[in-house]
């Protein structure tokens, strides 16, 4: 089988990247943009932040919630370990 390669001549690149840098323009944000994602945040009140973190039933449900991610990341790597076929007695 054998391969073609093209030339491409310096002429052509050049023409290339001129329609590029013409079609391809960096665009400014709308200046309101910074304001309606702090409006779609919805970030809490920071006193309902401080009475969500003084709270134990809360504190109890993120703590259990990290140690569980962290049991399913680490099943899913040694899932993954074990599916390559590598030990570490080889």
């Amino acid at each position: 089988m054998t391969r073609r390669t093209t030339t491409i001549s310096d002429r052509n690149i050049y023409e290339l990247e001129a329609h590029l840098a013409g079609t391809l323009r960096p665009l400014a944000p709308p200046r309101d943009l910074p304001q309606r994602l702090r409006d779609r945040a919805r970030w809490p009140a920071p006193r309902a932040m401080a009475q969500r973190i003084v709270s134990w039933r809360f504190f109890f449900v993120v703590i259990g919630g990290a140690i569980s991610a962290g049991l399913v990341v680490l099943t899913l790597a040694r899932a993954l370990f074990n599916l390559t076929g590598r030990s570490r007695d080889e």
